[in-house]
Formats: structure tokens, sequence, C-alpha cells
């Protein structure tokens, strides 16, 4: 066999094997039937309720993700705190977005890749000139959101002086009328809030200080099992696709382009289809 012929026959067999790797992919979901995943309802940008539809970053990536090897996803929203435990009691397969710490983990399976990365974020009243300091967390106010967990030292603190409210909305107001130091936020809530609710977020806190930086995951049940299992490698699977074909990419400009011109001028948020971006 000449080189030519033989490069050629390797080419064909390599592509053969793609294609086979490829299909195969596709299947991931084959035997499973269409199920439901938890998703918290106030988590807006990332996901939650928007007009009364549930939007978010997150929740097209998992949808993209999931599409991508050919399972058939639908999704139910309610508050985190109650998302979490109906996928520990096994009354929801799992529930999205949930931090893999040590304690998750004795709890729930997880997928290995991330859905994304997300930075909690210590905002300031407009006038204030920092630099942020470790005594801050001694001598002035955070405002956050009730029932939220930020970080271990954070949330267990006893010497820092929280204001627990019911909304990010409502942490940030706090701080653009001077009611509170500081509030803790997700940069993207945090972007969404001030720019949607500017009338009542007036002036606009901004950032003072970085407090953490979480990835971000489905959390499947481990009374589920064996499908739980099989749901986290197909999500794996998929989220690895849709970040090599740039749909991963493509969705998370839309989202930020959103957030940045969007929100101001009262367009709806994007949402993730299988024909692409869309409203």
């Amino acid at each position: 066999m000449t080189v030519a012929a033989t490069a050629v026959a390797l080419f064909f067999a390599a592509f053969h094997s793609s294609a086979v790797a490829q299909s195969d992919e596709d299947q991931l979901c084959d035997d499973i039937p269409a199920f439901t995943l938890a998703a918290e309802d106030s988590f807006f940008t990332y996901t939650g309720m928007f007009e009364g539809k549930l939007r978010g970053f997150s929740l097209d990536i998992v949808s993209a993700a999931f599409s991508a090897v050919g399972c058939r996803v639908n999704f139910v929203a309610m508050p985190y705190a109650r998302c979490i435990r109906e996928v520990q009691a096994g009354r929801q397969i799992g529930c999205f977005n949930t931090t893999n710490s040590a304690d998750n983990q004795n709890k729930f399976i997880f997928h290995s890749q991330p859905l994304f990365r997300g930075r909690i974020l210590v905002y300031a009243h407009p006038d204030w000139t920092g630099p942020f300091t470790e005594d801050a967390y001694e001598t002035r106010s955070f405002s956050v959101v009730r029932g939220y967990t930020y970080t271990d030292a954070f949330d267990r603190s006893s010497s820092i002086r929280k204001i627990a409210l019911e909304s990010d909305m409502q942490t940030l107001a706090m701080v653009a009328r001077r009611r509170a130091d500081f509030a803790v936020v997700y940069e993207k809530v945090a972007q969404f809030q001030i720019g949607w609710n500017w009338e009542r977020i007036k002036p606009s806190p901004v950032p003072a200080h970085k407090l953490v930086e979480y990835d971000l995951f489905v959390s499947f049940s481990r009374i589920a099992g064996h499908l739980s299992v099989k749901l986290a490698h197909a999500l794996d699977s998929g989220l690895e696709r849709i970040r090599n074909n740039g749909t991963y990419a493509r969705i998370d400009a839309a989202w930020n382009a959103w957030l940045s011109e969007g929100v101001k001028a009262d367009e709806l948020p994007p949402k993730w289809t299988r024909l692409g971006i869309g409203d």
C-alpha cells in the first residue's frame, strides 16, 4: 500500500471511529426517559424566575449540555432550600446551582465539570473610598440574603454584623441608602439587580472586595443511585461537547451582552434553544 493510500485509509478509520464515538455520545440517554431537574427560583441571572418565566445562564447551559447527548430534561422551579431538601429526600433527581463542598459531596452525587464559576463580591456605596480590609468584618455591617451560604468563616462568625433580608435587590438597596455598609452578592446577580431595579438601587453600589469564587454544579440524588450516576456522566459529556463546539461560549456571550446593554434597554433575556440563542 502506498503512503498516500495508507494516509487515506487511516483518515477514514479515524473518521469512522470519531463518528462512532459521536453516535455513542448522542445515545447516552436512550434508555433514560425524560426527567425533571429542580432549579432554584431566585438566583437570576444564573437561574431564577424573570417576569413569570424560568430563565438563566446556568439553565441554558444545563439545557444545551443534556441536549448535546440526547437527554430530554424538563425543569421545575422552587426555592433553593426546598430544592436541596427534595433531592436529599429523593423526591427530585437533581437540583442546581450547588457547590461541591465536602459536606455536599457526602449528601449528593456530582458531575466533574462545573456549570460555571461564580464570584461573590462585597458591594459598597459609590462614595466608599476603600481599601477594604479585614477590619471591616469586625466594624461594619453586611446585608445578606436570609438562608444563603457565603463562606463557612463568614456564615459562622458571630462578630460579623449581618442584616438578613429576603432578596439581593434588598441587600443592594440597603447599601445604596446607607442603611448597611456592604452587601454580599454574586457578581452577575448584582449586575442584573443594579441595572433592572435602578430606581430602587441608586446610587449604584460598586464592588469593593472579592469574598470568594465557587464552582457551581447540579447536585444529584444519592437515593436515585444508578440513575444519578448516569445523568452525572451524561452531563459531563454534554458540557465537554458544548465547550468544544462553541455553544457554551455563545451562551456566555449572549448573557454578558444582555447584562451590559439589554437590561437597560428593557430587552428580553436570552434563551437557548436547539436552534441557537433566541427569546
